[in-house]
């Protein structure tokens, strides 16, 4: 029997669709849309580390449409779906640890490199000021809803929790629904 296995040796991961990808040198064709929305639906925001499961497709989702809300236009909205992407391919690291430890810092050199070539494959605007904004305020207001964090992080130092209400999704349904704005907005970008 003659069974699937990696181009080369290495650290790839073999995807829900069958693709092989090492993150750390991925090649572009095998970043498919389809295996960033199943990984982020499975991925829970906060190392796991919240009342519900809560997951980061649901976060892009809705991170996209606060973009699209405040004026964005598709280009930044697509941006901002896609702004976590590299956790499909990397998971979630809790932001303490990824903002304030040597294991963060080496986190983002990995997780800059698998962004850029993230940003190539799919031609994701780069720099969507809006989408740092409001994914801190939306940050903000999963700790407090979601995750029942009480101790303050200087990274969300003078940023206000969003007067919103959140409620958890399943993974099938964040998958679902990161499926369904990312092709609704791939539409949008060809039209």
């Amino acid at each position: 029997m003659n069974r699937p296995s990696p181009p080369a040796p290495g650290p790839y991961l073999q995807t829900v669709s069958g693709r092989f990808v090492n993150p750390f040198d991925p090649d572009p064709e095998q970043l498919d849309p389809r295996d960033i929305a199943r990984a982020l639906a499975n991925v829970c925001r906060f190392g796991g580390h919240c009342r519900p499961f809560y997951s980061v497709a649901q976060h892009s989702v809705i991170v996209s449409e606060l973009v699209e809300a405040g004026g964005g236009d598709v280009e930044d909205v697509f941006a901002a779906l896609m702004h976590d992407a590299t956790e499909a391919y990397l998971g979630d690291m809790p932001h303490p640890i990824k903002h304030r430890s040597p294991l963060g810092a080496a986190f983002k050199v990995a997780e800059d490199a698998l962004e850029a070539v993230l940003r190539e494959r799919f031609a994701i605007k780069a720099d969507v000021p809006a989408i740092k904004r409001v994914d801190r305020a939306l940050l903000a207001t999963e700790r407090r809803i979601l995750a029942g964090v009480s101790w303050e992080w200087p990274e969300l130092e003078g940023v206000e929790a969003l007067d919103i209400e959140l409620v958890a999704w399943t993974p099938d349904e964040a998958e679902r629904a990161f499926r369904e704005r990312f092709d609704a907005l791939v539409a949008r970008r060809a039209a």
